[in-house]
């Protein structure tokens, strides 16, 4: 059994990622973890007891670290999965990940998408190149609002996400709009991050009704959004950069983006692409029916095939 002390919860959206990652492990059918939160243990904490110490988010002083490691040099010390650079279009951006860097010993740094894990490698030192590996979450997904008798009354959902490095999502959005209104093709939107806001509710009620989800963000790593529409059995269009994870190969559009030294960039010809596409879904649907998104998605994300990458990885890694 692996004794894992964890430490930097994180705070927002994040936290949800991180308590499912610690139910998952702690109820592990092989009962192969014991998982202690740094947060919750009161009084003074006895670091001999731990074989890892797995620093989840960026949400932790670099003196934590520090005085663990000196006390015990001998344990194994795990990062990520969303130890992210802020900016992975610039680097290192702020004292913090020049810390990490540049000064923390790292025996697995971990991201949740080889795109961007393969990006941000260039920033990382040679040792924490080596020991960079990708592992994807585990969710609780939320069944209640799911109806699967609802009506669909939109083609399309829409899910509009503006990042800060993409500067050229307005023009894309606004051309594959045009294209869906000129041939009356019924569609629904979510606006989300700088470009809007919206309740997951809200997000569930227009899945409900729609016959397939396109993500308009430049990038998702993987994107719980994603996961949420497959679970409500709603396909996703995008790119293998918004899309990396999916229940449909045959939706993930080609060429609408490519990763420079910067980061991504949109081609031009995005919009008709998505539109091309989102045209042969509707199109081929029917061919598609067999298809059952949902239990893809309950499988991909479940506590069980966690706990077994989980395990694995541990195990390759020697740790």
């Amino acid at each position: 059994m692996k004794n894992i002390l964890m430490i930097g919860k994180p705070g927002g959206n994040l936290v949800r990622t991180y308590e499912w990652h610690m139910e998952a492990l702690n109820n592990d059918s092989k009962k192969r973890f014991k998982v202690d939160c740094i947060n919750t243990l009161k009084g003074n904490i006895d670091v001999s007891s731990y074989d890892i110490f797995w620093f989840y988010a960026k949400a932790f002083h670099p003196q934590t670290y520090n005085q663990i490691k000196n006390y015990r040099p001998d344990a194994k010390f795990i990062f990520g999965p969303n130890i992210l650079l802020d900016k992975p279009d610039v680097g290192i951006s702020d004292e913090w990940d020049n810390w990490y860097i540049n000064h923390c010993q790292q025996d697995l740094h971990l991201d949740q998408v080889d795109f961007y894990s393969e990006h941000v490698k260039k920033f990382l030192n040679e040792n924490t190149r080596q020991v960079s590996r990708v592992l994807d979450k585990c969710m609780k997904l939320d069944d209640s609002l799911y109806d699967e008798n609802s009506e669909k009354i939109y083609d399309c959902l829409l899910y509009s996400k503006k990042r800060r490095y993409d500067y050229f999502f307005e023009e894309f959005r606004e051309k594959l709009i045009n294209l869906l209104e000129k041939n009356s093709i019924k569609y629904c939107e979510v606006k989300a991050g700088k470009f809007g806001s919206y309740t997951r509710e809200e997000y569930f009620y227009l899945l409900n009704q729609s016959k397939v989800t396109v993500n308009l963000s430049l990038d998702e790593c993987p994107g719980i959004l994603n996961y949420e529409s497959m679970f409500f059995n709603v396909p996703v269009i995008g790119s293998p950069h918004n899309v990396p994870v999916t229940s449909c190969k045959e939706l993930i559009v080609s060429d609408t983006d490519e990763m420079t030294d910067e980061y991504l960039v949109r081609s031009e010809l995005a919009a008709e692409k998505y539109f091309e596409k989102i045209q042969w879904f509707l199109e081929n649907k029917d061919k598609l029916n067999d298809l059952d998104h949902r239990n893809w998605v309950k499988n991909h994300t479940s506590f069980e095939r966690y706990c077994d990458n989980v395990y694995d990885l541990l195990l390759k890694e020697n740790l």
